[in-house]
């Protein structure tokens, strides 16, 4: 029983760090942007914090990197609480993610407005274009996961999430000129919506599947939902 109790602790901790991450990274981003001197928080994307030629980069790579670790850990959270594939794919395609984020802004960050372009922006693209992918396919994958209206919330934050990237995408092509109308604005629509699905499907996984790890007649209800429910 002790090492039964101890496990759902662990999850729970786990599965927490998913809010953390998302709180870690909302207060980065927006004491980042009022230190930054001249930044606009609707024009400009959140990459121009952590950017090369950045005045406020040590503080935002530091923010990502936590950020990045948290999700890491609430993908672990999600991988070990998980009582269907479907939600173990998730679990580790959201390791995938923060994995994938590490280096996004730490070894390859986009360059200031101003300074000549490189390598590290190119690679900065590709990563940010794959840290997308896993974004998009590890909503997708929740959505079969868990249905009712948590699929419906996740098929919205799909279509939303899409909508907003392609409008940043759209909006950053000005950026040579220095003309990024909305460009921050549409990026942290996109940005916040998949916070509030890490949220969501942290508070959801361990309302549904933390009773597994709890006591025996617990265990036996999930038992039995992990038989009829093998998604």
């Amino acid at each position: 029983m002790d090492t039964r109790w101890g496990r759902t602790v662990t999850n729970k901790v786990l599965l927490m760090a998913g809010i953390a991450a998302v709180v870690v990274y909302v207060i980065g981003d927006l004491l980042s942007a009022l230190l930054y001197d001249g930044y606009s928080y609707l024009d400009q994307a959140i990459s121009e914090l952590s950017a090369f030629g950045s005045p406020v980069r040590p503080l935002m790579v530091t923010v990502i990197l936590i950020h990045d670790v948290l999700v890491v850990a609430f993908g672990v959270g999600v991988l070990r609480a998980s009582s269907r594939k479907s939600l173990s794919w998730v679990g580790g395609l959201l390791i995938a993610i923060g994995v994938t984020g590490l280096p996004t802004h730490t070894v390859w960050p986009m360059s200031s407005r101003g300074m000549e372009g490189g390598f590290n922006d190119t690679m900065h693209i590709v990563l940010s274009a794959v840290f997308s992918v896993l974004m998009v396919a590890a909503m997708v994958i929740s959505a079969v996961a868990y249905r009712g209206w948590f699929r419906v919330y996740a098929i919205a934050t799909i279509a939303l999430v899409v909508g907003f990237g392609m409008a940043t995408s759209f909006q950053m092509r000005g950026i040579a000129q220095n003309d990024t109308p909305w460009a921050g604005g549409f990026e942290r629509i996109n940005a916040y919506a998949y916070f509030a699905w890490l949220i969501v499907l942290a508070i959801t996984v361990m309302r549904d599947e933390l009773p597994a790890t709890g006591s025996p007649d617990e265990r036996d209800i999930t038992e039995v939902q992990r038989a009829t429910n093998p998604d």
